[in-house]
């Protein structure tokens, strides 16, 4: 079964690789920061792969991998100590429905209708779930990170009471 997955996936995880470092350098990403980006990329072809073959929905497909991806990205920028976009957007580059788009554009100037509805619905439910994976987990980490920050304003405030004595 795995050797089967690898034979129908190989090459579209070998060549998300390649393009996610060729927009790590066309966007002129640091170079001790393209590997982590490349990973990334990796990472959520991998995932992708593994849910299309677990027959998960269009949304699906494209949610959880988004989301672990964000996840990735935002722990990689603590650890590294750089902005979580940075490994984001080559992470999900790989995942964006760029030949949907062409298709569902080619349908419209074709004057094939119907053809262009199926398109643009598919198009439109995979930049949903990318999107929705990208803020539910983004906006987690901002909680966290924030009530944190909330804390020790309150805590040097109370602190600043008890230092006056009031």
């Amino acid at each position: 079964m795995i050797g089967t997955f690898w034979e129908k996936y190989f090459v579209m995880i070998l060549t998300s690789a390649i393009g996610t470092i060729g927009y790590c350098l066309n966007v002129n990403i640091k170079r001790n920061k393209i590997i982590y980006g490349c990973i990334g990329g990796v990472l959520s072809t991998f995932l992708y792969c593994v849910f299309v073959e677990a027959g998960l929905s269009l949304l699906m497909q494209n949610l959880i991998p988004a989301a672990l991806v964000t996840f990735y990205a935002e722990v990689l920028a603590r650890i590294v100590k750089a902005p979580a976009t940075v490994f984001l957007i080559p992470s999900i580059i790989p995942l964006v429905p760029g030949g949907r788009l062409y298709y569902t554009m080619r349908a419209i100037v074709d004057g094939e209708g119907a053809d262009a509805k199926v398109f643009a619905m598919e198009t439109i439910v995979i930049a949903l779930g990318i999107a929705v994976g990208i803020v539910v987990v983004s906006l987690v980490f901002y909680h966290i990170s924030h009530k944190r920050v909330q804390f020790k304003v309150r805590f040097d405030q109370v602190k600043k009471i008890e230092e006056n004595g009031e």
